[in-house]
């Protein structure tokens, strides 16, 4: 049973079917609608692989304003090969329910959904639509792709990376206040030989993003939507390692921009 958005009880856990074998739990949560953009494709699997008026009470993040879901049940679809990836995805997804009130997520088998998840081994990449961009997506296309692989850990710190994009969420390291001091020519080394088109590597490693659909709070290097860099490809700094959990700033930014409105 589903409740409206005004009567549900708060923090409701809903059952559903991921098999036939399994019931699982997870809380529903919903969504924000936005205008379609290319997705952010990560070729290969190295996901180790001006500011809105509001943002000065949000902690960090960094989110495409205009690709947030509307309040609401959004379906999500998954077409992932075992159980195995399927509790890891779901619970990648409980994470960031917990810090999205507006949101109620309805996950089911299968390949139908407003953001539909698929492992298929003829794709290749970790990758995402930003937010309401799936919407643009053919209906039998995944919107969303994750490698397999029987590294749990690997697997499940991707599909929170990835879903974080699926929320809305872009690259912390693409900040404008990134602190990362990149060694160009070592980053465009490294990435083209990982697969990434020198185009991709401005456009998804190197470049900043900014502008009025970019909400931009202070820049944290702890976001799990932060890539791993080695110390290799900075001019000066420690490396920075893969995050593999959501950090104080992703919990703010997801709150703030699914916040429940006041009635």
């Amino acid at each position: 049973m589903h409740y409206a958005p005004e009567s549900r009880p708060q923090g409701l856990i809903t059952r559903y079917r991921i098999t036939s074998a399994t019931i699982l739990r997870i809380k529903h949560m919903n969504i924000t609608p936005f205008p379609s953009n290319p997705a952010p494709l990560h070729p290969q699997p190295r996901t180790e692989d001006i500011p809105a008026p509001e943002a000065g009470r949000i902690k960090r993040g960094l989110a495409k304003i205009y690709n947030l879901w509307r309040p609401g049940v959004v379906t999500v679809a998954l077409d992932l090969r075992d159980q195995k990836s399927k509790t890891l995805m779901v619970d990648a997804i409980r994470e960031w329910a917990h810090h999205t009130p507006a949101l109620r997520f309805h996950i089911v088998d299968g390949k139908k959904g407003d953001i539909r998840i698929s492992d298929d081994e003829g794709l290749k990449g970790n990758w995402s639509y930003f937010g309401t961009d799936a919407k643009s997506a053919d209906k039998d296309k995944p919107t969303m792709h994750l490698d397999r692989t029987d590294d749990s850990k690997k697997f499940r710190s991707s599909a929170l990376h990835e879903f974080g994009h699926a929320l809305g969420l872009v690259h912390e390291h693409q900040h404008p206040q990134n602190t990362v001091d990149w060694n160009a020519s070592a980053a465009y080394e490294y990435y083209i030989r990982d697969s990434f088109s020198r185009e991709q590597v401005n456009a998804q490693i190197l470049g900043t993003l900014s502008g009025p659909g970019i909400l931009a709070t202070p820049y944290d290097p702890k976001s799990v939507m932060h890539y791993r860099i080695p110390m290799s490809l900075r001019n000066k700094g420690q490396g920075i390692p893969k995050n593999t959990s959501l950090s104080s700033g992703d919990r703010n930014i997801a709150q703030e921009i699914y916040a429940v409105a006041p009635t």
